[in-house]
């Protein structure tokens, strides 16, 4: 006897679910750009013939989804945000703090991308792009001598300043990405040394790139990724972390 098929009942869509894609199509369209004021929630509840509760819902839809902001206040309301990579990098963060990804994945993420980006910056760094770089070099630099303990920002900014160099929105957006979980790592160590190293390793990099060589960029780029990712991974074995690293890497 043939089985009987069956099926699932079918629910109909949320009200708020055709809200959020009216004004996702708007703003995907650009016929509202970052920064723009969407209506207020009383006329939008009258323009889609809803209830304010409603679309308060489509509203808070849209903000988890990083498409919009609500900002309180007297001139507060419903702003189109501007692209960032926020809300990857605090995933990637909390996915390494649940361990569902490890030290070791987002190593091999950052060699598989940022010595590219080194190589692309050699090749399309203009005058203000180097510029950037010098200044976040000669920064760290002046903060070690006034023995100022705070190296990260220097670091951020040599390899913000790096992947907007490479000029592919793509590749800034993976960076900016990695930079929360992995600066979160390496908050764990000893920082002395290692802010002289990453002076020493940031400074030939940009004379790669000043020089247009590309295949010296991406070396030393690697290089000092796999230093600091060996530190890391030393560090985190003495502590018990689940930090492995596979014998392919060399480190």
């Amino acid at each position: 006897m043939e089985e009987a098929l069956t099926f699932r009942p079918v629910r109909v869509a949320r009200a708020s679910d055709e809200v959020v894609q009216q004004i996702k199509a708007r703003i995907f369209a650009g016929g509202l750009g970052p920064g723009d004021q969407l209506p207020s929630e009383k006329d939008l509840a009258e323009q889609f013939g809803l209830s304010r509760i409603t679309i308060r819902d489509a509203l808070r839809v849209l903000e988890s989804e990083g498409l919009i902001e609500i900002r309180v206040g007297a001139r507060g309301g419903a702003f189109v945000a501007r692209p960032t990579t926020q809300r990857v990098s605090e995933s990637l963060t909390t996915l390494l703090r649940l361990q569902q990804i490890t030290i070791q994945e987002l190593i091999e993420a950052r060699l598989a991308v940022e010595p590219h980006v080194a190589a692309l910056a050699s090749q399309r760094a203009t005058g203000d792009d180097i510029a950037v770089m010098e200044r976040a070099v000669e920064s760290a630099r002046a903060g070690r001598a006034a023995g100022d303990p705070r190296f990260m920002p220097h670091s951020v900014a040599f390899h913000i300043g790096l992947a907007e160099a490479a000029k592919n929105q793509v590749l800034l957006f993976t960076v900016n990405s990695f930079r929360t979980p992995f600066h979160e790592a390496l908050a764990t160590l000893p920082a002395d040394d290692m802010a002289e190293r990453a002076i020493a390793d940031h400074q030939q990099i940009l004379d790669a790139i000043k020089a247009r060589d590309g295949e010296r960029a991406r070396l030393v780029m690697h290089e000092h990724i796999a230093y600091f990712a060996k530190r890391v991974l030393n560090t985190h074995a003495r502590q018990g972390k689940n930090a492995r690293w596979s014998a392919r890497t060399g480190l």
